[in-house]
């Protein structure tokens, strides 16, 4: 198990819910997850756009903020953390912006958020959660 990440410490690969972050080493529980690149926090490489000006299909990769979505930047050129998935038994957390390993992390498994920590308008989780 290792305390630190680096750009060598996450992979996307398919997942149970189509493309997933996985971890190629065991991480401690409380380590910083680098999954935004060295900018370290989503707000470096992401946008707030109009609800409206973001077509459908790419509204799956933002966070739902009612009139308007936190964005990656370029959705060609986009880091592994906007890939995370929902679990209602995750294996990160994200406090002050930032993700962090909620426990021990095993080698080859995917990490999850629960999406609802993301204080999403009620409407997107009634409909996105329920999967």
């Amino acid at each position: 198990m290792e305390s630190k990440t680096t750009e060598f410490s996450f992979i996307l690969k398919a997942s149970d819910h189509g493309v997933g972050v996985f971890v190629v080493h065991g991480i401690k529980a409380e380590t910083f997850l680098r999954v935004f690149g060295d900018e370290n926090n989503p707000s470096d490489v992401s946008i707030v756009r109009k609800k409206e000006d973001v077509p459908e299909f790419f509204r799956q990769y933002c966070v739902d903020r009612g009139d308007v979505m936190g964005c990656p930047k370029d959705f060609g050129c986009m880091e592994v953390g906007w890939f995370i998935n929902h679990s209602k038994i995750p294996s990160a957390h994200v406090r002050d912006r930032e993700y962090y390993a909620l426990r021990d992390i095993l080698a080859g498994e995917e990490i999850t958020i629960d999406y609802n920590s993301l204080n999403e308008p009620e409407e997107t989780k009634k409909d996105y959660y329920k999967k």
